[in-house]
């Protein structure tokens, strides 16, 4: 039984000793082999004949001392590394060693001395590494260290130095010496803050820098710094954090420039340039003082030019007002010239409501007030109003208006108002500035993006000098005090300003004096089609007794006015009772419940929205409609008109007054 034992061990040791040889052998970054107790080369590896270039049946049986030059074994190399290991169990080594081909590599070797159990030297085992490549990058990286630091040592023209994490110097270079005036021997060990005015020593500025430059990797800075002598001089300073692999600061390097000769000719160049920046704007002021001198002068002559155009446009129509209604108590309704005076009258105020709405419209341009008033309406109804309005003035000169439409034109969402508007200054600019007998062509056309509407006139045509300028406020072709046609010169301007409010753009052709003029409008499409109920619908019939049986109230402190309004709803069927002040129609109130309340807004001690909102604050008078008739602007369509159920600004059409209160009423059922 222990017969077997002691067989099955040695069994178990000669296989483990196999495997160990079949491992050393297979390993090729190694060379891994046995030597004698004198060094022959008992065996061989895988990793030895790929570093040493020896087959195993060339290097068995061989002395290692083939590995070894002739100095090497001159000095008995090989021999004292067998005898240092047999002495001490082990020896390491690093060093050159020869291939089979004679070639040199660095090696790392270990050689350790084999001994059996009863301490007889048996042999050694080798190990080496070849290790060329690495002292080769080594050698490379000493070489590269060196260079940089003749490099470092030998620049003049920065201060290169170190210091340790304290910020004390430990090296200088020439270029330190040379800036900052200290010898090695004298700074070396000196906290740097020696450089730095005592201002900012202080105010704590060098360790700030150590510390930016230790949180952020480094840091930059220019300002003064001081040399051995006292002197200052202006550096550009980049200070870097070192820090070793494992993250611990080692120091800190710093590289300072004497920048001060470049910041002197900055300062010379900043000063010549602000020299140059005042001499300029001084220049520029003195020109604009002259453009602001010349566009004072041109203005002043604009406006006196068109004061007395604006005088001689509102006394004109005056005249005629004046004169008629002062003749109008001593002539009879029978009188052959008493319907042509109530036509005059009408006439001459109908032009001067027009001149004052101009004056308004372009002080809204100006001061950005004009709004749009959007909705969706047929356009062939616009245009035909437009179109109605100035039929009258063509009639009176023979001129024949044509119109072509195409049959889809539809509707479009714009401000119908404003888009007449439009229309109606072309259309009036046509007739004014065309001859007796002569021709207007309207034309109205739709496609997919765009409505372009043009007018065309045979009239008197536009100079080419003034073209460019045609659609210029006051912009008039003639002079002030030698016109033949009236007007104050603003409706082609505010008809650019409305095209272009809506996004649209308004041009004018003419080929000169005599050739008449072409003016084309075009505004983008923002509906396709349009809506039951939208279309334009003419002012009812004043005299239909439309206001039948509903009782008034009017309220209106101007007599003028309101006898005018008392007069057309009375002729409207209505019962009216009008007071001249809000306190008579409270007092009024109280006595009588009206159907609906007429009022103006600008009234002396208690104003329209006063009057309004005491109304509603009576519980008697609930359900009554208040309607506001004003001469100041109606607000915005859409926007709160508190108290009131509408809002009519004055001057209003007669009919146009009948069918507001109509709607007033049916909107109260």
């Amino acid at each position: 039984m222990e017969k077997r034992g002691t067989h099955e061990a040695g069994g178990r040791e000669h296989v483990a000793a196999d495997e160990l040889a079949l491992l050393v052998d297979a390993v090729r970054d190694y060379a891994i082999f046995l030597l004698s107790p004198t060094g022959e080369i008992r065996s061989w590896n895988e990793g030895a004949r790929r570093i040493m270039g020896y087959d195993a049946a060339e290097a068995v049986g061989r002395n290692f001392l083939i590995f070894y030059d002739e100095e090497q074994l001159a000095a008995r190399k090989p021999q004292r590394e067998l005898e240092i290991a047999t002495a001490e169990g082990r020896v390491e080594d690093e060093g050159w060693r020869l291939r089979k081909d004679g070639t040199r590599f660095w090696v790392s070797t270990v050689i350790t001395a084999l001994y059996s159990p009863s301490g007889e030297l048996r042999g050694f085992a080798k190990v080496t590494r070849d290790l060329t490549q690495r002292r080769e990058a080594d050698e490379r990286l000493r070489r590269s260290e060196e260079t940089f630091r003749l490099l470092v040592a030998s620049v003049k023209e920065y201060a290169i130095f170190v210091l340790d994490p304290e910020g004390r110097v430990a090296t200088w270079n020439a270029g330190a010496q040379r800036i900052k005036g200290y010898a090695p021997e004298e700074i070396i060990g000196q906290h740097f803050s020696k450089f730095y005015p005592e201002v900012d020593v202080l105010a704590g500025k060098p360790a700030w820098e150590l510390e930016e430059a230790q949180r952020n990797g480094s840091v930059e800075d220019e300002g003064w710094r001081i040399r051995k002598d006292g002197t200052q001089f202006w550096a550009n300073v980049v200070i870097t954090a070192i820090h070793d692999d494992k993250g611990e600061l080692r120091g800190f390097t710093k590289v300072t420039r004497d920048v001060t000769e470049k910041k002197r000719a900055e300062e010379v160049y900043r000063a010549l340039l602000e020299q140059r920046e005042a001499r300029l704007t001084a220049e520029e002021e003195r020109r604009r003082a002259e453009v602001s001198y010349i566009a004072a002068q041109e203005a002043n002559r604009a406006k006196d030019e068109f004061l007395m155009t604006l005088s001689h446009e509102l006394r004109t129509p005056m005249t005629a007002i004046l004169g008629w209604s002062r003749l109008l108590p001593i002539l009879s309704p029978t009188d052959d010239s008493f319907p042509e005076a109530v036509a005059s009258i009408a006439r001459s105020a109908q032009l001067q409501a027009r001149l004052i709405d101009d004056v308004l419209d372009v002080s809204r341009i100006v001061s950005g007030k004009m709004r749009l008033a959007l909705e969706n309406f047929d356009v062939t109804n616009v245009i035909m109003a437009a179109i109605d309005s100035v039929r009258p003035s063509a009639q009176a000169k023979s001129i024949t208006i044509l119109t072509q439409f195409d049959p889809n034109l539809g509707s479009i969402i714009a401000d119908p108002t404003r888009i007449q508007q439009i229309i109606w200054n072309l259309l009036a600019n046509a007739v004014k500035f065309t001859p007796t007998n002569g021709l207007v062509e309207i034309t109205a056309r739709r496609t997919a993006s765009r409505m372009q509407v043009e007018v065309r006139d045979s009239g008197e045509g536009i100079d080419s000098q003034l073209l460019p300028h045609i659609f210029e406020p006051f912009r008039q072709a003639e002079n002030s005090t030698t016109r033949s046609h009236g007007g104050l010169g603003l409706g082609l301007s505010i008809v650019r300003y409305i095209a272009e409010a809506h996004g649209g753009i308004v041009t004018a052709t003419s080929e000169g004096k005599g050739h008449g003029a072409l003016f084309t409008v075009m505004l983008p499409i923002r509906a396709v089609a349009i809506e039951p109920g939208e279309a334009h619908t003419p002012a009812g019939s004043l005299f239909g007794r439309r206001l039948a049986e509903v009782t008034i109230l009017l309220v209106d402190d101007d007599r003028d006015a309101r006898h005018l309004v008392h007069a057309i709803l009375q002729a409207a069927g209505a019962d009216v009772i009008a007071v001249e002040s809000a306190e008579l129609a409270l007092a009024s109130l109280s006595t009588r419940r009206p159907d609906l309340i007429v009022s103006d807004i600008a009234m002396s001690e208690m104003d329209g929205f006063a009057l309004a909102r005491e109304i509603r604050r009576r519980p008697e008078l609930a359900g009554v409609k208040i309607v506001a008739l004003s001469a100041f602007p109606a607000p915005k369509k859409g926007a709160d008109l508190g108290d009131f159920d509408a809002y009519l600004t004055k001057p209003i059409e007669p009919a146009e007054l009948v069918d507001a209160i109509v709607r007033a009423r049916s909107a109260a059922a």
